[in-house]
């Protein structure tokens, strides 16, 4: 994965940006930068890094349960097309998802998270659902 666009960075901490990933066949999929050049693994982090990642993690799944309530999360770190280590965050959902009208079925529910079909969400739209996701962040955080 490519570095994004900036639109799609919603929050940078200390040691992470997180952003929107380009494919929302899985309503909310989002990435977790390392800030610091790296191409190491999880295992490289130091214990900063790993507390701020951990922090983000669970603020990013409490904010996901209040918007679209997934039913469980997956997490992937894989640096196979982009050797930036980074971290992808799948929410899964039994049901589907929908985010203004749009549907996000979970057809490979109970199984790895392919995203697949390819995104409902793309150019204009895709920006627009990052600088929602962004404004929901900031009044969680500030809430």
């Amino acid at each position: 994965m490519p570095p994004s666009p900036e639109p799609l960075t919603i929050r940078e901490t200390d040691h992470w940006a997180w952003r929107v990933h380009t494919n929302q066949a899985h309503l909310g999929h989002m990435v977790f930068v390392a800030r610091r050049e790296t191409q190491g693994s999880l295992a490289d982090c130091s214990c900063e890094e790993w507390q701020d990642l951990h922090a983000g993690i669970a603020l990013y799944e409490r904010l996901m349960a209040t918007l679209f309530a997934p039913d469980r999360f997956n997490y992937t770190q894989f640096g196979n097309e982009w050797a930036q280590l980074h971290v992808h965050a799948f929410p899964r959902y039994r049901d589907g998802a929908a985010w203004k009208g749009i549907s996000f079925p979970d057809r490979q529910w109970g199984a790895a998270p392919i995203p697949e079909p390819p995104s409902p969400l793309a150019g204009a739209e895709l920006a627009e659902f990052a600088a929602w996701f962004k404004a929901k962040l900031e009044g969680h955080v500030r809430g």
